[in-house]
């Protein structure tokens, strides 16, 4: 699992004067995450009572408890503990889902994170409200380029230092990661969140996402869909607020597709020059009702469908157009889509596109 960075985290708050200062019990033998705990501890003003693993079951209970992943067992993990890791920890998530939703936290990264739950009255603290941009791509018709373009936004943010994750939003496209030639990276895929329960935390979920140079991911897999639905709500707005730019690949236009769309302050649509192109995307404007959406026509004009008659035809405003380019059907097969829209031409169309959704620099 890649945890290369972490998201810095503010100060938490100083406990009320006079208040009863929390308690935190960690369950673990690991010295150096004892240490980093104890420090989490001294910073939020709890109080740290530390147990080897396998010890009887304590007289006095907590306010937060913390196990170690490496001991954590089914039915000694009571309702609201936090399992704790490093990234080096295979299936952190796994096992908290085998555990009934157990909360996650990867130390160092979710430091803050740990601080702020410390600190934290009954029932947690929500945190700030996110301030990120989610972006939507949508594809008028198949094979449109919704995907790719996705990537390539993703990843102009990505390189222009600003925290940027790409964000397979089409269950039945088979993994954006096979698009990025990263299939076999290890990391966080949605069947590894589909089984947790409640709410999702920035902290704890931005460290344990796979990442290429500076672009983080999430992507579906190759299984089976089994009806579970994903949370998709709660995710992005945990990455709204770890991300500068949130950017979902929502596949191709589809019933399905309008309530993720939702989910995002902008939606592209992107479709080719053609006839059939635009009135498939007058089509998915119609199903976008709420969302603000923009159009990107792409390709070659192969038949007369200027920008303007695009507009028209949809009732969509044009937000740039994205050229045509034969390098980058090999490049998706090859692991080098990343590395095709990074060309001159490409990438300042990419830039345009950037700057018209309004993404921070």
């Amino acid at each position: 699992m890649s945890t290369a960075a972490h998201l810095p985290a503010p100060a938490p708050p100083l406990p009320a004067p006079g208040a009863r200062a929390r308690t935190v019990r960690l369950v673990s033998d690991d010295a150096g995450l004892r240490a980093t705990v104890e420090r989490v501890c001294a910073a939020a003003g709890a109080d740290l009572l530390a147990d080897p693993p396998g010890a009887p079951p304590p007289g006095t209970t907590a306010d937060v408890d913390l196990v170690d992943v490496r001991h954590a067992v089914r039915g000694r993990v009571r309702p609201g503990t936090v399992l704790v890791g490093r990234p080096e920890d295979p299936g952190v998530w796994d096992r908290a889902a085998e555990l009934g939703g157990c909360a996650v936290a990867v130390l160092p990264d979710a430091a803050g994170w740990l601080a702020d739950l410390f600190t934290a009255g009954p029932g947690g603290s929500a945190g700030p409200a996110g301030t990120g941009r989610v972006l939507g791509v949508l594809g008028a018709v198949g094979g449109a380029g919704a995907s790719t373009l996705a990537c390539w936004l993703a990843d102009r943010a990505a390189h222009e230092d600003r925290p940027a994750v790409l964000v397979d939003g089409d269950r039945a496209g088979c993994g954006i990661d096979v698009l990025l030639g990263l299939e076999d990276q290890d990391g966080l895929r949605w069947p590894d969140l589909l089984r947790i329960a409640g709410a999702v935390h920035a902290e704890q979920l931005w460290p344990a996402l796979a990442r290429t140079g500076q672009l983080r991911w999430l992507s579906w897999d190759r299984s089976l869909p089994d009806g579970t639905a994903a949370p998709y709500a709660a995710v992005l707005e945990a990455l709204r607020r770890a991300a500068a730019l949130v950017v979902v690949d929502l596949g191709r236009a589809g019933p399905g597709t309008a309530d993720t769309a939702a989910l995002c302050d902008e939606v592209l649509v992107l479709t080719p020059r053609t006839v059939r192109g635009v009135l498939a995307a007058r089509w998915a404007a119609g199903l976008l009702t709420g969302a603000t959406a923009r159009l990107v026509p792409a390709g070659l004009d192969v038949a007369d469908v200027d920008d303007a008659l695009a507009a028209a035809t949809t009732g969509l405003p044009v937000a740039g157009s994205v050229r045509f380019s034969g390098a980058v059907p090999e490049a998706a097969e090859t692991g080098r889509l990343l590395e095709a829209g990074r060309s001159r031409r490409l990438a300042r169309d990419v830039a345009h596109l950037l700057e018209a959704a309004g993404v921070p620099r």
